[in-house]
């Protein structure tokens, strides 16, 4: 049956800065949700101050009706949503696996936006390995949900090329946006019955997992174009770090170098001075180009040089 004059109920569920395009995308259109819901706000900052998700702080600027919700064990998550007989349940970046009970509630469809171009990178990560893997392409994909991670028939996918030196906030930037054009599509596409979702392909299938801290750690043993990569698949989030002299280093920006042919173990500094920071990886050398010192601001490499005693020679080290 062909939508009726009135306009589809969504509920809208998202967390992270990645999530705000797409709702963003959703109030301004015909689909402004009746329900926004999002994951409780969290702990940061050295104080531990409670900060809400991005999705929760823009949906209040525009006077959405939001709730949190960090469970589905809790039965009245289930009958709240039924109140509401919701046409479309929207989940862009929500964090949490989806119950059968939960995904019976839409009368047309339960739509995810994931970050990648399915079966590929399926997980919580499909930013940050694409560009950790050297990929030269991703895109995004909207789905129908399933109780299986990101493995739903798809609806439509949308090619993105990754820039050889963007990082994974960068990328997801545009990954954002692109998914929320891509989503009002899909919505478009069901409500007008112009498409209908086809099955995920079994072949190709990997895997994104949730990444930690511990994930940024540098491997220079790998070659420069692997470090690179890891480098600036690892920023903003978890953050790329090294250790040098016990201190904790984070490496924000750095590019491979023309130094591919030299003795210096994976880790040594091979220079230190006008040309920047030089670093031996496995095969060849990476430059760093903006880095930060515990207790202090970022800095590009010659004005870090300037208050940190780094000299050609010194060994960055894989831990403590």
């Amino acid at each position: 049956m062909v939508a009726d004059d009135r306009n589809s109920r969504v509920v809208f569920f998202g967390s992270p800065e990645f999530a705000v395009s797409s709702l963003k995308a959703l109030t301004e259109s015909e689909y402004r949700p009746v329900l926004v819901v999002t994951q409780p706000d969290r702990p940061a900052g050295r104080g531990k101050r409670l900060v809400p998700t991005p999705v929760r702080s823009w949906a209040e600027e525009k006077g959405l009706d939001v709730e949190m919700v960090g469970s589905f064990k809790h039965g009245d998550v289930e009958a709240r949503l039924s109140s509401l007989d919701p046409d479309f349940v929207v989940v862009v970046a929500f964090g949490l696996i989806f119950p059968a009970g939960i995904l019976r509630i839409a009368s047309k469809a339960n739509i995810n936006v994931h970050a990648s171009l399915l079966p590929a990178y399926r997980g919580a990560s499909p930013v940050n390995m694409a560009i950790v893997n050297g990929e030269k392409t991703t895109g995004v994909t909207t789905m129908e949900m399933a109780e299986k991670l990101d493995s739903g028939p798809i609806y439509i996918q949308r090619s993105v090329p990754i820039d050889p030196m963007e990082n994974a906030g960068e990328l997801s930037d545009r990954l954002s946006s692109e998914g929320a054009s891509v989503l009002l599509e899909t919505l478009s596409g069901i409500d007008r019955e112009e498409i209908s979702p086809g099955k995920q392909p079994i072949k190709g299938i990997s895997m994104a997992p949730r990444l930690k801290k511990s994930d940024g750690l540098i491997p220079w043993d790998l070659d420069a174009a692997r470090v690179h990569d890891h480098i600036r698949g690892m920023n903003p989030w978890p953050g790329s770090y090294t250790f040098h002299g016990g201190d904790y280093l984070k490496v924000h920006r750095a590019e491979p170098c023309e130094r591919t042919d030299h003795p210096a173990r994976p880790g040594v500094v091979i220079e230190a001075g006008r040309s920047g920071i030089i670093v031996s990886c496995g095969s060849g050398a990476v430059r760093i180009k903006r880095l930060q010192a515990p207790g202090r601001k970022a800095h590009n490499a010659q004005d870090f040089l300037h208050g940190y005693d780094l000299d050609t020679g010194a060994m960055f080290e894989n831990e403590v």
